[in-house]
């Protein structure tokens, strides 16, 4: 018996969309539905309720999809940033928030080393190491686009005591 092994197809390789690509779609399109959401007119009212049904249609058919999966679907589905992101708008993520916050904590190091010390009532209160470099505010986004049911990001700095090398401060 042979068995065939499948090289791993990359999104050039596919025609897929590659992560940058997808972000940047997403941004594109948060900022076209803002900007239809802001104009009053009955055409961009209309225009707002078409994609609304359209979303509410695929909704359903995602739905559908993940009755149907089975672990290791869900995981790999759970895994791939766009497809994620759609459970979230649906209300389908098979994660609860404090496990995706979490999740996305974890993916920040080393550059920033930051924990979820509570979630509770909406309010998501991270604990960042006193010694990044970094603000807080691409914690509260990490946070915010992996957990939008998060009504406030509280983000916490742990204060590290000094450490002072043996050497600096013994005598010669």
């Amino acid at each position: 018996m042979t068995t065939v092994t499948e090289t791993p197809k990359t999104p050039e390789a596919t025609g897929r969309w590659d992560e940058d690509r997808i972000r940047a779609k997403l941004t594109e399109l948060d900022a076209v539905l803002a900007e239809l959401m802001e104009r009053a007119d009955a055409e961009s009212s209309t225009a707002f309720e078409a994609v609304r049904a359209l979303v509410d249609v695929y909704g359903e058919a995602l739905a559908r999809i993940l009755d149907r999966a089975d672990s290791a679907l869900m995981e790999t589905l759970v895994a791939d940033e766009l497809v994620s992101h759609l459970l979230l708008v649906h209300d389908l993520h098979p994660d609860d928030p404090a496990t995706r916050i979490r999740r996305v904590l974890a993916e920040l190091a080393p550059h920033v080393e930051a924990e979820l010390a509570e979630y509770a009532d909406g309010v998501a209160t991270v604990v960042v190491d006193g010694a990044a470099r970094t603000g807080t505010v691409p914690v509260e986004d990490a946070v915010r686009a992996v957990a939008p049911e998060v009504d406030e990001v509280r983000v916490e700095r742990r204060s590290t005591p000094a450490f002072v090398p043996l050497t600096a401060v013994r005598a010669r």
